[in-house]
């Protein structure tokens, strides 16, 4: 009904939504579909553009995902979007870039963030979660860091909301590289015992590359006991970057021998990235103890034989893991 509302508008958004209504689209229609949304997202924003970053601001299906706050957004700016229901579809709300509780606080409790799942702050907004009750439930609660995390999950230990979120993004704005990986344990590692209750630990690197993602999932290998003993319930260890996830996953021994794998992307060239970075990452894990590791493609990419190929002499690196691909055995 909206889109119809929209296509006697003539808002080209309404093709969005009623593609996005048909399910599964053949290559012609994804490729219009992200010419749409290239095009026309900063508008169907609106008024919203005096707080959004639109570079990052993110829309699915033709309606308002992840709403990313600009640096130029200022308190006076907030006090104009309480109860705008142009809010109502946000999933993510990234509040990083603001330095102040007020009016952060009155903005985030408007009841148009009902649906907000996901949200990431610098300090500011911690203090912000506080007080009075909020429209939303959190999965996830991301902390912004420029830097190495220095003392960033001590102010969480006591947070009830923070405590009350299984998963905790660590985000960083790094060039993420091997020496990084090694660092950012290093200062995380005496002060795990303030996400002792939390299930998963996620790093997030806009700017990764493969030697210190890899670095970083060998950290579980290399200091289980220490794992074990300051973070005693946490059962995913994970990492994020561009076109891909990877999450290693906790057994019963407090080992972490089971990698997950999800691909990301519509396009010829997101298949092409996310395998090459996949194999590099692969390679980098054959000393790691891993026994499976399971492989998910979104149904937008399509793995050709090539792929598969490559695929399978990596995971021979792997010394005898199980490893799949959409429930297809590679190896062994």
């Amino acid at each position: 009904m909206f889109a119809d509302f929209l296509a006697e508008q003539g808002d080209p958004r309404a093709e969005v939504i009623a593609m996005a209504a048909r399910g599964r689209l053949s290559g012609v229609e994804r490729r219009r579909l992200r010419r749409l949304v290239q095009d026309h997202s900063r508008r169907w924003l609106g008024p919203l553009e005096r707080i959004a970053d639109p570079a990052t601001t993110s829309f699915v299906d033709g309606f308002l995902h992840s709403l990313v706050l600009g640096f130029g957004a200022r308190s006076a700016d907030l006090t104009m979007f309480l109860d705008e229901p142009r809010l109502a579809t946000v999933r993510v709300l990234d509040v990083s870039t603001v330095r102040t509780a007020q009016p952060l606080s009155q903005f985030i409790r408007q009841s148009s963030f009902g649906a907000v799942e996901r949200f990431v702050t610098g300090r500011p907004g911690l203090t912000a979660l506080e007080g009075a009750p909020l429209p939303f439930t959190l999965s996830t609660l991301g902390v912004a860091n420029a830097g190495f995390f220095e003392d960033a999950l001590l102010p969480l230990g006591a947070h009830a909301i923070a405590q009350a979120t299984p998963r905790w993004d660590l985000v960083s704005q790094l060039l993420f590289a091997s020496l990084h990986a090694v660092e950012l344990f290093a200062r995380l590692r005496e002060q795990l015992h303030a996400a002792r209750g939390v299930r998963e630990l996620r790093l997030v690197v806009p700017h990764g590359v493969f030697e210190g993602i890899g670095t970083w999932l060998a950290q579980p290998r290399e200091s289980q006991a220490e794992l074990v003993r300051r973070w005693p319930n946490g059962e995913r260890w994970s990492v994020e970057a561009p076109g891909v996830v990877y999450a290693l996953v906790r057994d019963a021994t407090g080992g972490f021998p089971h990698l997950d794998v999800e691909l990301s992307g519509e396009w010829a060239r997101d298949i092409e990235d996310s395998i090459a970075r996949l194999i590099s990452v692969l390679v980098l894990l054959g000393p790691c103890g891993l026994t499976t590791v399971s492989i998910r493609v979104p149904p937008g990419l399509l793995p050709n034989r090539e792929h598969r190929l490559a695929l399978k002499a990596a995971a021979r690196r792997l010394r005898g893991a199980h490893v799949t691909m959409d429930g297809e055995t590679l190896s062994p």
